[in-house]
């Protein structure tokens, strides 16, 4: 048996030590803090969002934490 649900799941990262939230820019594609949620990076998926923390975890040496959006 399958559950559908009508809700999109959404994720952002969040810098555990700054309680920041990354987004990538648009003029460059660089990876800046912003402080509100709304703002950050979106991923629609679990697996996504954890897998974009892990690399930037590897490249910043700090990976941060995938929040669910309600």
């Amino acid at each position: 048996m399958t559950m559908s649900s009508t809700a999109i799941e959404r994720f952002v990262l969040r810098c555990t030590t700054a309680g920041t939230y990354l987004r990538v820019t648009g003029q460059d594609e660089r990876i800046e803090t912003v402080s509100c949620p709304e703002n950050a990076w979106i991923f629609h998926t679990h697996e996504g969002a954890v897998t974009h923390a892990i690399w930037l975890g590897e490249v910043l040496g700090e990976t941060p934490d995938v929040v669910m959006l309600r």
